[in-house]
C-alpha cells in the first residue's frame, strides 16, 4: 500500500528543508576565520621553501602577525622552532607569505605545527584573535596543524 501525501504537505517540507539548508550556510560563511594554506613547498637548492595562503575573515585588520611553529622530521620528531611573520593582513584581503628554511630538504619535513602566535596585533585586539579564529589546512603534501 504506497502512502500518499498531499502536494501541499510536500512542497512546505521542501521549503523548509531549502530554508535550513540556507541558514547553515549563512552561518558558516559568517564565521570569522583567519584562513592559512601551506600551498607549496619548493625545494631551492639547499634550502626549501613553504608558500603560504592567507585570508584575513575576522572582521577588522590585522597589522602584524607572526607564528611560533614547530617542523617535524618524517618520523615525527621535533626538528627545530622556526617563527614565521607574516606581517600585515588587510580584512577580506588574501595574501601570499613564502619563508626560505637553510640547509633543508622539503621531503625531510612531515608536519609543522603552529605552536602559538608570537604577535597578534589590530584594532581593538586582545591578542588572541589570530589563534582563536586560525583556519589551517595543507594544499601541498605537508600536514599543516594548529
Amino acid at each position: 500500500m504506497a502512502l500518499v501525501c498531499p502536494k501541499p504537505v510536500i512542497l512546505s517540507l521542501v521549503a523548509g528543508l531549502s530554508l535550513a539548508a540556507t541558514t547553515v550556510h549563512a552561518q558558516e560563511q559568517s564565521q570569522p576565520s583567519l584562513s592559512i594554506d601551506l600551498n607549496a613547498t619548493q625545494q631551492l637548492e639547499q634550502a626549501c621553501r613553504l608558500v603560504f595562503v592567507a585570508t584575513n575573515k575576522i572582521g577588522t585588520s590585522i597589522e602584524e602577525m607572526s607564528f611560533e611553529t614547530v617542523l617535524f622530521d618524517t618520523a615525527g620528531t621535533v626538528d627545530r622552532f622556526a617563527l614565521f611573520d607574516f606581517k600585515d593582513l588587510p580584512v577580506g584581503k588574501t595574501r601570499v607569505r613564502q619563508f626560505d628554511l637553510p640547509d633543508t630538504q622539503c621531503s625531510d619535513i612531515g608536519r609543522i605545527l603552529i605552536n602559538g602566535s608570537a604577535s597578534c596585533k589590530g584594532q581593538s585586539f586582545k591578542g588572541t584573535e589570530c589563534m582563536d579564529h586560525l583556519d589551517l589546512k595543507s594544499s601541498s603534501k605537508t600536514e599543516i596543524v594548529g
